[in-house]
């Protein structure tokens, strides 16, 4: 049994057969790049309700657009201008947890923890050109997986683990930037950043010990 499945990178459009086993997978699971893009050839955003475990879906603008054509009865290339508004609407209609990526990282669950508050939406403040690169991406997909597989233990809502995720990634490359500019941050350095950063955001106190 899996305790988490990220599916996505590397994957090409002609890989449908498994994106539908890994949506059929009763654990938490992260869908990004060609994951995406399959989901939806697929036309089966809307059945993530029916997963028995999270889903969290990563799109960038132009897969965001392919994956949810119309929302609120109106065409999504018409309200991208509103990133808090049309993560929100994502997150209802396919029951998955929304991260919308470019700057300002928009993240919306389709469920309010806790029960009977208001859904959030959380927005990333530390944007960088830095992530600005192909791999960056993967990066976070792969760190989202690995932090979905310990929350279960930690009883950490899977909302947190992509907020987590989101924060940590983007400090890394902050944080790589210092030394090979916004430029010069690739996947690799992207990745040997990772707990660097993760040690500077400890010492200053900014990360809470339920999550990381």
């Amino acid at each position: 049994a899996y305790q988490a499945i990220a599916c996505g990178p590397g994957l090409t459009a002609a890989a449908i057969a498994v994106v539908q086993q890994v949506l059929a997978a009763p654990c938490p699971l992260v869908l990004d790049a060609d994951g995406l893009n399959n989901l939806a050839s697929l036309g089966r955003v809307s059945s993530l309700h029916q997963r028995p475990a999270p889903t969290i879906l990563t799109p960038h603008p132009g897969e965001f657009r392919r994956l949810f054509p119309t929302l609120n009865g109106q065409p999504v290339a018409e309200q991208m201008a509103d990133r808090i508004e049309v993560v929100q609407a994502a997150a209802q209609l396919s029951g998955a947890i929304v991260l919308l990526k470019g700057a300002r990282v928009a993240i919306a669950a389709p469920t309010a923890n806790p029960p009977g508050s208001t859904p959030a939406v959380f927005l990333n403040p530390h944007s960088t050109p830095a992530l600005a690169r192909g791999g960056s991406g993967d990066v976070l997909t792969g760190l989202l997986g690995g932090l979905l597989a310990q929350a279960a233990a930690r009883q950490t809502p899977p909302e947190w683990v992509a907020v987590t995720a989101t924060w940590w990634h983007a400090h890394a490359a902050i944080f790589a930037a210092q030394t090979r500019s916004e430029l010069g941050v690739d996947a690799s350095s992207l990745v040997e950043s990772l707990i660097p950063a993760l040690g500077w955001l400890r010492a200053v106190g900014c990360l809470d010990p339920r999550l990381l």
